[in-house]
């Protein structure tokens, strides 16, 4: 019988079934019970943000093109999706400090090759975030690295690079090529699965300078708690972001700061 219906929802209904099994797993029984248990017994910080701020960073999304916040939600995005409220975070975190901050990397620039895994649409724009992070942070240098060497670019005060952040060997050799350090914010908006980010955090947190600050992004709910259990002796914190008009299923950020 489940056979059955499995081939009734390929053949027939485009896994219609399978999609919203997936949503409803994800969102309602993946999410709760991950809440559930970090509620009970988790070493995490367990930080929530609610309703969007309109703030600088924001303002820099919209005009660049990035998916990290907004500011006008009804806004047409070259991506096809709302943004997420990471900016209500990071203006948070660094605008006190934005002029003393010097270096900052960020894996996954925003390929917009549909054929390449966490992709920015055809309609992308590589580089956005790179570009809100140089305009933010008017004293820095900014470092990227993707897997799409076609997209790699250099500008003002921006340099890129190729990483596989899957290959442990590429990353290594990524980190030789920028042959830099020290760096105040490192950034992961890469390929959105346990395996990228956790290869990706061991061979690169120990670029990031003492009282530096490592965020990796999209957190999705099907992988958020093995993600900081496997990280648990970093003090990950894992930071929910609630807002009324997002509905993403992988709205959340784990920050691990280097003390």
């Amino acid at each position: 019988m489940k056979n059955f219906f499995k081939f009734i929802d390929k053949k027939i209904l485009f896994n219609l079934l399978t999609k919203l099994y997936q949503i409803f797993y994800r969102n309602f029984y993946k999410k709760n019970h991950f809440l559930l248990k970090i509620n009970e017994n988790n070493n995490c910080r367990n930080i929530y943000y609610f309703n969007n701020l309109k703030n600088d960073l924001s303002m820099l999304c919209e005009k660049h093109g990035s998916d990290k916040g907004y500011i006008n939600f009804e806004k047409d995005t070259p991506y096809g999706w709302k943004a997420h409220t990471y900016t209500n975070v990071y203006y948070n975190l660094f605008n006190h400090c934005k002029n003393e901050i010097k270096l900052i990397f960020e894996c996954g620039i925003g390929t917009n090759n549909p054929n390449i895994n966490s992709n920015m649409t055809s309609r992308g724009k590589p580089g956005a975030s790179l570009r809100v992070w140089r305009d933010y942070f008017t004293n820095s240098l900014i470092y990227g690295a993707d897997i799409d060497k076609n997209i790699l670019f250099e500008e003002e005060r921006i340099k890129t690079f190729y990483v596989d952040q899957l290959n442990e060997f590429s990353i290594k050799e990524m980190w030789s090529n920028i042959n830099k350090s020290n760096f105040d914010i490192i950034l992961y908006d890469g390929l959105h699965t346990f395996e990228a980010g956790i290869t990706l955090f061991l061979n690169s947190f120990d670029k990031l300078r003492k009282n530096g600050i490592y965020i990796i992004e999209d957190v999705d709910f099907m992988y958020i708690k093995k993600l900081a259990d496997t990280l648990s002796k970093y003090n990950p914190e894992i930071i929910i972001l609630n807002d009324n008009n997002t509905k993403h299923l992988n709205n959340n950020l784990i920050l691990i700061r280097k003390y």
